[in-house]
């Protein structure tokens, strides 16, 4: 009687730490967090889309990208204006080199995207 007790025990306890530990709220991310993972998750996307020449799908992700840089352009001011608006620039050259099936200039736009985005995180989110 005393191990089933002492198994339920144990048990129970499992069950309640697993309990507590799904329910550990996740911090809400800040809004500028929220826009450098979709911007993330375009280049990824775009850089997939490139190797599988899925240009169709590389416009579409750049045009996204370009609109969301640009609207973010439209609420800051200074540097990050300028940072944005040319991300939302590139982003919009690729869109329409892809469409064009132009796959170097993809691939070279691209690059430049990831290097304005390493200048714009060594001046902004990587001071501490």
């Amino acid at each position: 009687m005393k191990k089933i007790a002492c198994l339920l025990s144990v048990v129970m306890l499992g069950i309640a730490s697993l309990a507590f530990a799904e329910s550990a709220p996740q911090p809400e991310l800040r809004p500028i967090q929220k826009v450098m993972q979709a911007r993330a998750a375009w280049m990824k996307a775009m850089n997939e889309n490139l190797g599988a020449r899925k240009m169709v799908d590389v416009a579409r992700d750049a045009g996204d990208l370009s609109a969301q840089a640009a609207k973010v352009a439209g609420g800051v001011e200074g540097e990050r204006k300028e940072l944005n608006q040319k991300i939302s620039d590139l982003a919009k050259a690729i869109s329409v080199s892809a469409t064009k099936g132009e796959e170097d200039v993809v691939k070279a736009k691209l690059g430049e995207i990831k290097a304005t985005c390493a200048e714009c995180h060594a001046k902004f989110r990587d001071k501490k």
